[in-house]
């Protein structure tokens, strides 16, 4: 019998880092197959440069900071293949190395690493690669286009649905269009019906809480509903925002990164709201496609703040409780 030595404490976690990164790659996996199915090898190529960058980049900073290198750590595995799959299919190389490179060096290694970082990695990158290269990051290639590697003239490029959105518009298009993601659109945050199943996978393995995405599509459906152009139905205008874009993407793997969201149930509700509705600001009132992105950043910076307001309401709402309690009590015994 072989023994080995283990330090206190001696508390053992099923949702470990390592077991929430490998579910989420898990999940993040089989969108890949799907775009590879409408664009070809291309895809993977981009998967493979966000990865490898966030991975490099990850390590030298453990080593320039004289921290050991934990191969284990699956975190930057998962941020860049976020980053991959909210760029085009006809993104340029380096504009995914840049992004890579802005997730890791800026986002997240200045604030100590995994577990410390206070804005998403992933948002942060590709609100960078957003910023600088706008021109780039919102053209797409029509379905069921293979492309070449290197990207030339022959390959025709065209605005997405998500243009026709920013504009006040609706796209009109079929349920099958928006459960398959057959338009032009990202790498794979259009995937509606993969996405989908690939919360349920996500809620089972309690690596996603259920009631964050919930909150989130909640708050976007409301002010589909009531904001949407005139001869439109607010379900077409509904399933249009949420299903177009990278909305549903969004809300499955940025708004639960368990780093940047607030501790408490009722906090994490209130995030999930307001980062919904500050996603319709962005989208109706900023000059940029994906406002989503910027949306997530902003909640991020807010998470402490929703953390403190949960923490002086919920003592103000259990003396409240207390005080009805006791009044109950008073008047039942003065009825007796």
């Amino acid at each position: 019998m072989n023994s080995s030595l283990h330090h206190a404490p001696y508390i053992r976690h099923p949702e470990s880092s390592r077991t929430l990164m490998s579910d989420v790659i898990i999940a993040l996996v089989p969108l890949y197959f799907m775009s590879y199915f409408y664009y070809g090898f291309r895809v993977f190529a981009v998967g493979g440069i966000a990865v490898l960058s966030c991975l490099v980049f990850d390590w030298l900073c453990g080593y320039l900071t004289y921290r050991r290198i934990n191969l284990r750590d699956f975190s930057p595995i998962v941020t860049g293949i976020i980053i991959s799959m909210l760029m085009p299919p006809t993104i340029d190389f380096h504009i995914v190395f840049a992004a890579s490179l802005f997730a890791i060096l800026v986002a997240k290694a200045p604030f100590g690493g995994t577990g410390h970082n206070i804005f998403n990695p992933a948002a942060a990158g590709v609100a960078f690669a957003t910023i600088c290269w706008d021109s780039k990051l919102f053209l797409y290639t029509p379905t069921l286009q293979h492309l070449p590697m290197q990207i030339n003239e022959s390959v025709s490029l065209l605005q997405g649905p998500t243009a026709t959105l920013k504009l006040g518009g609706i796209p009109r298009l079929g349920i099958t269009e928006l459960l398959l993601g057959n338009f032009p659109g990202p790498i794979g945050s259009t995937y509606t019906l993969i996405i989908f199943a690939c919360l349920i996978y996500l809620i089972a393995r309690h690596a996603v809480k259920w009631y964050l995405p919930l909150s989130y599509i909640l708050s976007v459906s409301l002010i589909a509903a009531f904001h949407h152009p005139f001869g439109v139905s607010p379900l077409e205008s509904i399933s249009n925002e949420l299903f177009a874009g990278s909305l549903f993407f969004v809300s499955v793997y940025l708004l639960n990164d368990p780093v940047t969201t607030p501790k408490y149930h009722i906090s994490r509700i209130l995030y999930g709201l307001c980062a919904g509705a500050a996603t319709m600001l962005f989208r109706y009132f900023s000059p940029l496609e994906l406002s989503a992105v910027f949306a997530i950043l902003l909640m991020n910076a807010l998470a402490p703040a929703f953390d403190c307001f949960c923490e002086w309401l919920m003592p103000q709402l259990q003396a409240r409780h207390t005080s009805v309690q006791e009044d109950t009590t008073v008047q039942g015994g003065q009825k007796s």
